[in-house]
């Protein structure tokens, strides 16, 4: 079984053509994310401030988690910024070795993101969610049309 295969990016572009300008549109979304995640931990810190002044034990946990959250997934999109950069090199290299190390980092990036997502959803906001959603599913892409282009590497090795 597998992935599918696909031949064309868009139904234009070459795979290996598709696949740089996805990793670039990748990694700046990636970018895009981290600052998005930036800005949402330094307006919760505020809030937990707050809370605590308050004595609101409650709502200062729910605060902490969600500020928390916030920096990992900071953190999160910067390494995903790099990994995306990176693999945009080893697509112009065609380095099949690169292309497998990204669908791994991807697989525990995607687990990750979700998990935390989820976690959090309801705190966030409809755009903010909004654009997560398209997030993933352009990530989605970009892994089949890296996957098709890492299997046409490895079949014109084998030739």
């Amino acid at each position: 079984m597998g992935l599918p295969q696909i031949e064309t990016c868009c139904f234009v572009l070459d795979l290996k053509t598709g696949n740089i300008v996805m990793g670039s549109i990748n990694a700046l979304l990636s970018f895009v994310m981290f600052i998005i995640m930036v800005v949402v931990a330094c307006t919760l810190e505020p809030f937990k401030e707050l809370a605590a002044d308050e004595k609101d034990f409650d709502a200062e946990a729910a605060f902490t988690g969600l500020y928390a959250m916030s920096i990992i997934l900071c953190l999160m999109f910067l390494a995903k910024f790099f990994f995306d950069v990176f693999f945009v090199y080893g697509v112009l290299t065609e380095r099949a070795g690169i292309i497998r190390g990204y669908f791994i980092m991807w697989v525990v990036f995607f687990l990750l993101s979700m998990f935390t997502f989820f976690l959090n959803a309801p705190h966030f906001s409809a755009g903010h969610i909004c654009m997560e959603v398209f997030y993933i599913g352009l990530n989605v892409y970009a892994i089949l049309i890296s996957h098709s282009f890492y299997k046409q590497l490895n079949s014109r090795e084998e030739v």
